[in-house]
């Protein structure tokens, strides 16, 4: 009966972490589509704009860390599937070792990102954004900042970071980088392409002159004035709320298989102390049964000879009397 349920346990214990590996696997496909994600990485972008600290967009590293992750589990998966067919305790301890550090990594950067995002390089100020716009927005080798903050104004039918009137201090604007005539952006005006995937690259413009002039009751009927700040925090959120169910989703199937491991564990123990408990027992029943044997062995051999003595004296005081 113990045997039996040994067994159940054991193939509940590999089924949980077929599961556990599958999610690994799972978390390595979400991870390679965010890094094929070219949009949603350009727009991370905004997440840290300063490209001394962070040379890349931030999402690009979160993706390369996805992966990782992602490997490490289905990895773990897979050992604890070949801990559940073996009876090596220390294998066991190992793969328990491996998912608490799981766990623990992955909740302590779940409330980073939280409560502290700065400190996982996410940035959204908006005296951060404002200044970057201001001195990178359309500057040679700034041009994946540029293009982050129009995709951001396609995207989310905004400008700028508080309204378009952030573009009249900009340096892009004041050095006269972009073209003459124009006072935002062509991504800030209503485009003909909006929907196209790749709108904010070649924006086609409905009304040109409208969205240029500096007439404000004209350019709001052929530009967006809405600045992007509070769009970019909501993306962020969602983002934000989207990875966190994925990484509480994973905590759950961890947890999971680490109790089914340490159930497991604590059976195996039991059944293997039994097991020690009946050999021992059968060690001390079979000295005992020994001991008894070898004392009815000595027992028989005293009363033979004592008997084969006694006879033999009695014989010698026949003779004894008898001369």
């Amino acid at each position: 009966m113990i045997g039996e349920k040994f067994k159940i346990t054991k193939a509940f214990i590999c089924c949980s972490n077929i599961i556990f590996m599958i999610s690994g696997l799972v978390l390595m496909s979400l991870g390679i589509l965010l890094l094929i994600d070219n949009n949603k990485i350009l727009l991370s972008r905004l997440l840290n704009t300063d490209e001394s600290v962070v040379k890349e967009p931030i999402f690009y590293y979160f993706a390369l860390i996805v992966i990782g992750v992602g490997f490490l589990i289905a990895l773990s998966g897979l050992l604890g599937c070949w801990v559940s067919c073996l009876a090596n305790n220390c294998v066991t301890v190992l793969y328990i070792i491996i998912l608490i550090i799981l766990i623990i990594s992955q909740l302590t950067v779940c409330v980073l990102a939280i409560f502290t995002p700065n400190l996982i390089g996410v940035d959204i100020r908006v005296v951060t954004l404002l200044r970057a716009l201001q001195r990178n927005y359309g500057l040679p080798g700034r041009q994946q900042f540029t293009a982050a903050l129009d995709l951001a104004q396609t995207t989310f039918s905004c400008c700028g970071i508080n309204g378009s009137n952030n573009y009249g201090t900009s340096w892009w604007r004041l050095q006269e980088v972009g073209r003459r005539n124009l006072i935002v952006p062509l991504t800030c005006c209503l485009l003909n392409n909006t929907n196209n995937f790749e709108a904010f690259l070649n924006p086609i413009v409905k009304d040109l002159e409208t969205c240029q002039t500096l007439n404000p009751v004209k350019h709001k009927r052929a530009r967006h004035t809405t600045g992007c700040l509070e769009k970019i925090e909501e993306w962020t959120q969602e983002q934000a709320l989207l990875l966190l169910i994925i990484g509480l989703s994973i905590m759950l199937i961890e947890l999971w298989a680490l109790l089914c491991t340490l159930m497991g564990y604590k059976r195996k123990s039991g059944k293997l102390k039994k097991k020690l408990n009946q050999s021992q027992n059968n060690i001390t029943a079979a000295s005992f049964t020994s001991t008894q044997t070898l004392g009815r062995s000595y027992q028989d051999c005293q009363d033979k000879f004592g008997g084969f003595d006694n006879r033999q004296m009695s014989g010698s005081t026949f003779i004894t009397g008898k001369s």
